[in-house]
């Protein structure tokens, strides 16, 4: 790598971006409005206290803000040297769910451990545990992938059909080591068992590595087995078929598979355009489950209307072209990862929750970032903000090649 042509800046003193500081002020403000949805979605969450999940996601948002700073002023770089040790922290965490007083099962789901003073679903920091590895790994293997320009066909097709020495390289430390590392963290995911994060893991884990120059003609084969089999897997389980079916067909299953989603599209459409206000949606009352979890953009429809969700999907689009335009300017591949990484997990999770209750794909519990109540969700997602904000503070003001053209 050539030596920098620019002046640099040391990275224990991060500079102050505008940018950095917008980025965190949309994630607080996504916050804020959703204390103010949890107000009304968690109303009947706890009956004798009408406040409580507002009350506690309140508190929640304290050590979020305090993840952030931390997140966002850490030296990266000396940590990367214990990035193996961290995944080997995140796979024990995710297998810690099986000691007895430890683990607990929600629903039949066996996601959290009790730690006293909130239950943490495991697989929240496996997410950005995920993302840190990845990125270490991406960074210090670059000459085992291809430019992310159209060039990777012509040269995967040499690599595919002349086996050499270099070839077999090639293939385990450009596709199946970095596929392992999110492939552990994916099989400690499936066992809770969790199907969609798995699936959220691994798109974000693939989404790196393509980007990262990883070669077409062993990733496309690679996704269409693992839809192959995650299809079977639906197809053998009765639970998550019943998903599957409610979802082509709500109405016909209004009063049992398809209940969740029935409700939810019915608080959406009773919305309108600017919604029956805070604290007179009827979807909330005890009709609609996980209200203010999995399905509170339904409530943010009906109490707020069209011009609500348009706001915050509004808001959503805003951070994600905030953090896209900032993207593009990151020199260091580590950083660009972490920083794409970090957005894919935010904006996958935000889409799937929206498109689950709008109907447009099948029901799955997963919260929306910075408005489903939650503390394990809210801290991992200002996490997230924590890193990318430390990624561009610190990119170096260089002419650095960037990851495009390695």
């Amino acid at each position: 790598m050539p030596e920098p042509l620019g002046e640099t800046h040391d990275s224990r003193f991060p500079r102050l971006t505008f940018e950095a500081g917008l980025i965190f002020f949309i994630a607080l403000l996504l916050s804020i409005l959703g204390l103010i949805i949890q107000t009304s979605a968690g109303q009947y969450h706890n009956s004798r206290e009408p406040l409580y999940t507002a009350y506690m996601q309140a508190i929640y948002l304290v050590p979020a803000l305090i993840a952030y700073v931390v997140a966002s002023r850490i030296n990266l770089e000396y940590f990367r040297k214990y990035a193996w040790w961290a995944l080997l922290a995140a796979v024990l965490l995710l297998f810690s769910i099986y000691i007895p007083g430890f683990g607990k099962v929600v629903n039949g789901s066996r996601r959290w451990v009790d730690l006293g003073i909130l239950n943490l679903q495991v697989s929240d920091p496996a997410k950005f545990i995920l993302v840190f590895v990845l990125a270490h790994y991406l960074a210090i293997s670059r000459r085992y992938f291809l430019p992310t320009r159209f060039k990777w066909f012509k040269r995967s097709r040499k690599y595919l059909f002349r086996p050499t020495r270099e070839a077999v390289a090639d293939l385990f430390r450009g596709f199946i080591l970095p596929c392992g590392i999110f492939g552990v963290i994916c099989v400690g995911i499936v066992v809770e068992p969790d199907l969609g994060t798995m699936a959220l893991c691994a798109t974000v884990g693939l989404g790196m590595l393509f980007l990262a120059g990883g070669r077409f003609l062993y990733i496309a084969p690679t996704v269409l087995c693992g839809v192959t089999v995650f299809s079977i897997a639906v197809w053998q389980w009765e639970n998550r078929l019943n998903r599957i079916l409610s979802f082509l067909d709500p109405e016909r299953f209004k009063d049992d598979k398809g209940y969740q989603l029935w409700q939810a599209l019915t608080g959406i459409a009773s919305g309108r355009t600017h919604g029956e206000g805070l604290g007179n949606g009827m979807i909330y009352r005890g009709f609609l489950p996980e209200a203010h979890t999995d399905c509170v953009f339904a409530v943010v429809a009906e109490e707020l209307g069209f011009c609500g969700t348009a706001f915050i999907i509004m808001l959503f689009l805003v951070l994600f072209g905030l953090i896209l335009s900032q993207l593009r300017k990151i020199a260091d591949v580590f950083y660009f990862n972490i920083c794409l990484g970090s957005m894919l997990f935010i904006f996958l999770q935000a889409l799937i929750n929206m498109l689950v209750n709008l109907g447009l794909l099948p029901t799955k519990g997963m919260s929306l970032p910075f408005i489903s109540y939650g503390g394990s969700n809210i801290v991992v997602m200002f996490v997230f903000i924590g890193l990318i904000c430390n990624a561009i503070r610190n990119w170096p003001a260089s002419v650095l090649p960037r990851p495009s053209e390695f």
